[in-house]
């Protein structure tokens, strides 16, 4: 579904990421962990066509997508649920759903999917008027991975869903993920919470400093001492914050 080969890319002149490939088959469970800084966002911003590769090649479906722009890669298959949610707090929950169909013509395909999003997220249907901006941190997520569904993806690249939530969210947000791969969604998780996202994933790849630095099964990657002592210990930590954060 998704090759990465030997791409560079970045900021002004600055690489932020340098020559990886990575690999992701139609119908998997991908995740891409590592600290802050190690490239993880400016990747999926690549693949989204929103930040320019510098070198190398970005394949989808054997399509050549590296020079496309982004909103050719959309109507390709491609949908990005960015970090920080960036839902667009002064519309509705509905309007923003609508914006994630907006590359989509056929009516009553659009509203048997609305309908499908409130069935998955009951609480964005009985919030559909109000402003997204006024949503919990946790509903605020719900609706941009229900934005990004909105316009059908092959291909879904979910970035840090877990940042900022409470731990029961975390896990109905997890879940949701786990049924969307399940139904044939192919995805790409970037997830600074690494006993989540290997927890989930068929396959994982180590960023450090803009380069690959491991990769391999999920369940290889858990038992080698760098990356457990590395980052498994992290997403603990970050689960042990957030549960004293509540109280």
């Amino acid at each position: 579904m998704l090759e990465l080969q030997d791409v560079t890319s970045g900021y002004g002149t600055v690489p932020a990421i340098s020559n990886i490939n990575i690999s992701v088959p139609q119908g998997a469970c991908v995740c891409l962990i590592g600290a802050n800084g190690a490239g993880k966002t400016t990747t999926l911003l690549t693949i989204s066509g929103l930040v320019r590769a510098f070198s190398g090649h970005i394949k989808i479906d054997g399509v050549d997508h590296t020079t496309m722009s982004a909103d050719r890669i959309v109507r390709g298959g491609v949908s990005l649920v960015p970090e920080g949610r960036r839902v667009i707090a002064s519309m509705s929950v509905e309007d923003n759903l609508l914006i994630g169909a907006y590359v989509r013509k056929n009516g009553p395909e659009i509203a048997n999917d609305m309908r499908a999003v409130y069935n998955r997220f009951p609480r964005l249907f009985e919030r559909r008027r109000h402003y997204a901006g006024s949503l919990s941190g946790g509903e605020q997520q719900m609706l941009a991975i229900g934005r990004a569904l909105m316009a059908r993806p092959k291909l879904l690249l979910l970035d840090e869903p877990s940042m900022g939530l409470a731990p029961h969210v975390v896990r109905e947000i997890f879940e949701t993920i786990q049924e969307i791969n399940r139904q044939g969604t192919t995805i790409l998780l970037v997830e600074q919470n690494a006993r989540k996202a290997l927890s989930i994933a068929n396959y994982g790849y180590v960023l450090e400093k803009g380069r690959i630095a491991a990769e391999g099964p999920t369940e290889q990657l858990r038992n080698t001492d760098t990356v457990r002592d590395a980052y498994l210990g992290m997403g603990q930590a970050i689960e042990s914050t957030s549960q004293a954060a509540l109280g």
